[in-house]
């Protein structure tokens, strides 16, 4: 990637609002990919006769499954070939790639001199818009369940390579801008970030 191109990163624990902060970089002009859409879109067939086919144990196993089978950087590569493709076309202020949670992910953004912004948010509140914004795919999870399928996402497992595992404290570690967002709502958090992002947008 030419260094001198805008590329933005985003990380942070599930339901966080990393979607709604890149529906703000999206409407300035980046071009932008989701690795939680990409997961979830595998993960939906893999795990199609599960009662809940994107729970964080599934997208978990699936990421790994596709780290392994097609390399650690994987979900990088195919995010970049899409914008490759997507410059055909248009031009734009950047690559977005948002839902970062692995080691690899976060080094290659810090690497390409890019901004790569850790959402904070406290798990209570994060448990409440899970419950109040179920996605197709997902069933309803006590608080402690959930934070526990969270935890196959934070660190990685035993017994596994760790080079296909998603680390989000590391990514949380690597981020060169935290945002904090305990809103309730998505209007608050956005007037938040614009001002703690005017730099990039």
């Amino acid at each position: 990637m030419n260094k001198t191109e805008n590329i933005v990163g985003i990380g942070g624990y599930s339901r966080s609002g990393k979607d709604t902060l890149a529906s703000l970089l999206l409407d300035a002009g980046y071009f932008g990919i989701s690795v939680g859409d990409i997961a979830r879109e595998y993960s939906m067939e893999r795990h199609k006769n599960s009662e809940s086919p994107i729970s964080r144990i599934n997208l978990t196993e699936t990421s790994n499954w596709l780290r392994k089978k097609n390399g650690p950087d994987v979900f990088m590569k195919l995010a970049l070939e899409k914008y490759r493709q997507a410059l055909k076309k248009k031009s734009y202020k950047g690559i977005l790639i948002w839902s970062i949670r692995a080691p690899i992910e976060a080094d290659f953004i810090i690497a390409n001199k890019g901004t790569l912004i850790w959402i904070d948010s406290e798990a209570e509140t994060r448990y409440r818009r899970f419950l109040d914004n179920l996605r197709n795919g997902e069933i309803k999870l006590d608080f402690d369940e959930y934070i526990r399928q969270e935890q196959t996402q934070v660190v990685p497992q035993s017994g596994i390579d760790p080079s296909i595992q998603m680390n989000m404290d590391y990514v949380k570690e690597k981020a060169n801008l935290v945002l904090v967002n305990n809103f309730k709502g998505a209007e608050k958090f956005l007037n938040y970030a614009k001002q703690r992002l005017a730099s990039i947008l």
